[in-house]
């Protein structure tokens, strides 16, 4: 298959890309750039962990397992962030969620720190994204996404602003089930889950058992290095420990949200 105007249109297409980048004896840029057709046909289907969201404008710095036996604190972190923030989430969106926290054998997750910008403005954020195989479609993935975001200024991070969640249960279609942005994000738990996030952006790179790191993501355009020169950050920065802030040393967004309440 020429890499001309390349566009994936069959299996048989998708299984002779998929060969070559497997292969890897291929120039790097090529490689990439077969990787971007073949990102976009898995997105547009819903296969594996693809999906548009965490595609364009982001690049997600750091890609971490998680373990469903044993990080309880981060799925009920998760669970009371649903409950508190979306209330509007329509009965079959709830029903899927629900149980996907239900049944902890075949789920499946991630953390990804992840910068993004969107509009024009820029966000550094952590995802908690939740999923499963397909019920009798094993290429084809379940997902939900909780991603919390702190805008950023000049280098400065200032703090959890907003919550976008993804609730996307294969089901055939393009788009999601049910999406939604909560801005200002600032119910407790909201806040709890963004500095648990913040916190292990710092710890887990020590916990090779954490890592995600699929030979792959040298080849995709949505991981990478961190784009930007950060001099506060509640995400890790390799090169400058010292811009770490301690969620627990400022204001955090429910109290400046009761402040800015009480205010005449």
């Amino acid at each position: 298959m020429s890499t001309d105007n390349l566009e994936i249109r069959s299996e048989a297409d998708y299984q002779n890309v998929l060969a070559t980048l497997s292969r890897r004896d291929r120039p790097h840029a090529i490689l990439r750039f077969l990787m971007r057709a073949l990102e976009s046909y898995r997105a547009a289907r819903k296969m594996g962990w693809s999906r548009p969201w965490n595609k364009y404008g982001v690049v997600n710095f750091q890609s971490f397992k998680l373990d469903p036996a044993q990080d309880h604190e981060l799925l009920a972190l998760g669970q009371a962030v649903l409950d508190a923030e979306c209330a509007a989430m329509p009965a079959p969106a709830r029903a899927f969620v629900d149980d996907l926290f239900a049944r902890r054998d075949p789920l499946m997750g991630f953390v990804f720190i992840q910068e993004f910008t969107d509009g024009g403005c820029r966000f550094e954020g952590g995802v908690l994204s939740l999923g499963r195989r397909a019920t009798d479609q094993p290429r084809y993935r379940d997902r939900l996404d909780l991603i919390l975001e702190s805008p950023v200024v000049e280098g400065h991070s200032q703090g959890l602003a907003r919550l976008r969640v993804f609730v996307d249960p294969y089901l055939g279609k393009k788009e999601p089930l049910w999406s939604t942005t909560v801005e200002p994000a600032h119910d407790a738990a909201s806040v709890h889950l963004f500095e648990r996030l913040a916190t292990l952006s710092w710890d887990w790179p020590r916990l090779p058992e954490r890592l995600w790191d699929h030979w792959t993501s040298a080849y995709i355009d949505y991981f990478g290095p961190r784009q930007w020169l950060m001099r506060k950050s509640y995400f890790h920065v390799a090169t400058a420990p010292w811009a770490r802030i301690d969620p627990a040393a400022s204001a955090t967004p429910r109290e400046l949200f009761d402040m800015e309440s009480s205010a005449p």
